[in-house]
């Protein structure tokens, strides 16, 4: 089990609001997943949010299934014919081009700013396969001082949490 993180907590929050902005309870939820082949039980939804351990793809769902406006920028690649994770590597992708000069390594490095040690190999590889947990597009979002999610979370919020994060230099 992922242990409990500003990100992590910052993830629960942003699902949490994307289901009570469109009043959507978690039975409800479990239901329309299971309308687009998904088998989430309204439980282990609950865990997840909870937990903060969703993939990225779920807010995406929400965000499909409420009806609620994307942000701009993703509305190209949510309306592709792609599984949700094909959709969330069009998202990323969408704001990675904001910043073409930032490389996957560029973007490593700045999520080693924010305590992430993650490979750049890893995370080109859920990048492109949509793989990634909500906390880490999260991470790749405010590394990328993307606005998309204004919304849904305080951009404030999102600055300290990577600022809660950085290895404490001694």
């Amino acid at each position: 089990m992922e242990a409990s993180t500003p990100w992590t907590r910052l993830a629960t929050r942003v699902l949490r609001v994307a289901l009570a902005r469109k009043d959507l309870t978690y039975a409800q939820l479990a239901s329309a997943l299971a309308t687009l082949g998904y088998t989430e039980t309204e439980r282990s939804l609950i865990l997840k949010v909870t937990r903060g351990t969703a993939k990225f793809e779920l807010l995406l769902q929400i965000i499909d299934i409420t009806s609620a406006q994307p942000p701009a920028l993703w509305s190209t690649p949510l309306r592709t014919h792609s599984d949700w994770g094909g959709k969330a590597a069009g998202v990323l992708s969408a704001e990675l081009s904001r910043q073409p000069w930032v490389t996957s390594g560029e973007l490593t490095q700045r999520l080693r700013r924010f305590g992430n040690g993650i490979a750049e190999k890893v995370l080109l590889t859920h990048i492109s396969d949509g793989s990634l947990s909500l906390a880490l597009a999260l991470q790749c979002l405010t590394a990328l001082g993307s606005t998309s999610l204004d919304h849904y979370i305080d951009a404030e919020d999102l600055i300290d949490a990577a600022l809660t994060s950085v290895p404490q230099v001694r």
